[in-house]
């Protein structure tokens, strides 16, 4: 049995209701933003990527009645791409939204062992103290065959004061390496990866809010449609300042 701690409200409150409606909706709103980016955001070649590499490799996970847990779970982006093939779906986070099933830490996670088909962790190894310790008890929770689905930051600013780490191919494949098969895709290659953390730098560093709306319906996009032309083109595979990467790792039958 999967230990579950669930948040509930009172049902008498309507202005309870009706914060709680606006918060989900605003949680919707992001998920929609990282699973739908719009040309105009300076992290639309990463997340238009992302959710390419996430599709095909989902789309290769047939099997319905599944049993998904979210690590890092408070926008569930990637939830849609299952569809009908979701059983159970479990969000954990330190953060508590109405999306959130599960208030923990995801180096200390409260499930029994071979429970899940598959684990979802976007973004969220390079907050942890200890990804190597993260990694040995999704391995745990997985059932035989199970996957990890994640991304991580390789060649990345730094986003928040929290963030500890950034990953390289050869040191995800030695984190791990307790999965028999492990595929490691860079979101970007280096050239379109550089365009995005200039695209991303100049939007950072516009200074008033109103300069940044003109920035982001203008250069912006254009910076964008740069990045995709230069992608599409192949004008190189390397992947040295590549911003993310996505993985997939499937534990052993």
């Amino acid at each position: 049995m999967i230990p579950v701690l669930l948040f509930s409200v009172p049902t008498d409150n309507p202005k309870l209701h009706s914060d709680r409606d606006r918060a989900s909706e605003v949680l919707l709103e992001t998920a929609h933003q990282r699973l739908y980016p719009s040309l105009t955001g300076p992290s639309y070649l990463v997340l238009r990527s992302r959710k390419a590499i996430f599709s095909r490799w989902l789309s290769q996970f047939g099997r319905g009645n599944l049993r998904v847990l979210d690590i890092g779970g408070r926008y569930q982006p990637y939830r849609p791409l299952l569809g009908n093939r979701v059983e159970q779906y479990i969000a954990v986070d330190l953060i508590k939204t109405a999306l959130v099933d599960v208030l923990a830490d995801g180096e200390a996670l409260p499930f029994a062992p071979n429970v899940f088909d598959l684990v979802i962790a976007t973004q969220v190894l390079e907050y942890f103290r200890e990804p190597a310790v993260a990694i040995r008890q999704i391995h745990a929770l997985l059932k035989p065959g199970g996957v990890l689905l994640a991304s991580v930051a390789a060649c990345a600013p730094r986003f928040v004061d929290q963030e500890r780490w950034r990953f390289t191919g050869p040191g995800l494949r030695t984190l791990l390496s307790q999965f028999p098969k492990v595929e490691i895709v860079p979101e970007l290659y280096s050239a379109s990866s550089v365009i995005r953390t200039l695209n991303l730098a100049l939007d950072t560093f516009v200074r008033y809010d109103s300069a940044r709306w003109v920035y982001r319906r203008t250069a912006c996009p254009l910076l964008n449609l740069l990045g995709l032309a230069v992608e599409k083109l192949n004008v190189t595979s390397n992947d040295q300042f590549t911003a993310n990467y996505s993985v997939l790792a499937i534990r052993e039958e």
